[in-house]
């Protein structure tokens, strides 16, 4: 028999006994006053209009093993859910789930209450506080983590958007989109120079797990990063090279020779097996250019000359490339575009050859030249790291901030090399 109270109580009681309620719950009767309080009927007992279903014994809530996914369950311990959403959310598992999250501890069956019958099926199912608590402090802590993040994007994107506007356009995207965390922590590096050792390395670095982010490459590239920002990064794919002139390359028993065809010519480095490559005997300088058009000028100009275009910023297989060739001539030119990326390809191509190489760098700004874009404030701080050098990469890096303007152009870089070809 049911055990209820002859007098009106305050706050729920229990009906003990209640016919109707499932095994593991115990129904509770609500107040049905805003007061806590219960209205009476002409005897005096307590009208009983609502009854909420809980664990009986009362447990801690624990989330029962394989019966809700992640999602699933955020969702249903978050807030309150009407019976209709929870059907159309679950189908016909609707009552299976809510018994077992019931009998867990991990919500509460809430069911009107006529004549002595607790009515099917509930009207809502309340989660524990415990646990729409938590929910609700991991909702916070989400949010306030995209608003950083947004800031963190907005002030990025106004930093390299004048030397990188892919990245900039890719830092744009909303704070919600779960690719911005990593796009903020690419541009994050690459603007303080950081250079990684594969994508892998990106990602142990950032999230100390290798395999938290396997299309790492393809997600910055699709985003918008530009080729060269993937390579400083380190987490670009197998990259190009460029070569032109009196030089051979070989992979296995096959050598392909590029003297006297009209250069240069892309090679997509293989990622599992070694190219190697020497110049011509006989050949005495090798030029690593930046700038395409130039390059080519400089295949029909001067067709004694090996010539590597390096496709902007050199990752370590084409470095390895133009110290193999640097090792078979006299002397190595290297020319830059006179900006930041420009310094910063100088000084990697620049610090990777031995010692014992003669190397020089072109400063194509000492020929006649348009100025281009007025260095902001950012890149001249970060050209300047280069200035304090005392080699020919620091002297460009000087020259650069005494211009304060960029130079990419193919007629000075040919003009500035024209004397020592």
């Amino acid at each position: 028999m049911t055990e209820a109270p002859s007098s009106t109580p305050n706050g729920e009681f229990p009906l003990r006994g209640h016919p109707g309620v499932p095994e593991g719950l115990l129904a509770y009767a609500q107040a049905s006053n805003p007061d806590g309080t219960f209205a009476q009927d002409r005897s005096g007992n307590p009208k009983v209009r609502r009854v909420q279903l809980r664990a009986d014994p009362p447990v801690e809530p624990e989330r029962p093993g394989g019966l809700l996914t992640d999602s699933e369950w955020r969702w249903a311990t978050s807030t309150v859910r009407y019976w209709a959403t929870v059907t159309s959310t679950f189908g016909d598992r609707a009552s299976v789930v809510a018994l077992a999250l019931a009998r867990s501890g991990c919500v509460a069956l809430d069911h009107d209450y006529r004549s002595g019958v607790i009515r099917q099926p509930p009207r809502t199912w309340t989660p524990h506080s415990a646990l729409s608590g938590r929910i609700a402090a991991d909702r916070d802590a989400r949010r306030a983590n995209q608003h950083k993040l947004s800031d963190q994007a907005a002030e990025l994107r106004e930093a390299l958007s004048s030397e990188w506007p892919g990245v900039a356009e890719a830092l744009a995207i909303p704070a919600k989109d779960p690719r911005l965390t990593w796009i903020v922590r690419a541009a994050e590096d690459l603007r303080a120079d950081r250079h990684h050792d594969g994508a892998r390395a990106f990602v142990q670095h950032h999230a100390g797990n290798t395999k938290a982010r396997d299309d790492l490459p393809r997600l910055l590239a699709d985003a918008g990063f530009e080729a060269d920002a993937l390579v400083i990064l380190g987490v670009s794919r197998n990259p190009y090279v460029g070569l032109g002139g009196p030089l051979r390359a070989r992979i296995g028993e096959r050598t392909l020779d590029f003297s006297g065809w009209p250069g240069p010519h892309d090679i997509r480095l293989p990622a599992n097996r070694q190219i190697t490559a020497s110049a011509a005997p006989g050949t005495r300088c090798l030029l690593v250019i930046e700038n395409r058009q130039a390059a080519e000028a400089i295949c029909d100009s001067y067709p004694a000359v090996a010539l590597i275009w390096c496709h902007g910023q050199p990752p370590k297989p084409i470095l390895d490339i133009v110290n193999e060739v640097a090792a078979t001539v006299e002397h190595v030119v290297i020319c830059p575009d006179a900006d930041l990326g420009g310094v910063a390809i100088a000084g990697r191509i620049h610090d990777s050859l031995p010692a014992s190489i003669r190397r020089t760098v072109i400063d194509i700004g000492t020929a006649d030249h348009v100025p281009g874009p007025a260095f902001s404030a950012e890149l001249r701080d970060r050209i300047g790291r280069f200035a304090g050098r005392d080699d020919s990469v620091g002297a460009l890096a000087r020259a650069c901030l005494e211009r304060g303007y960029v130079i990419e152009q193919e007629a000075p870089a040919r003009s500035a090399l024209r004397h020592i070809l």
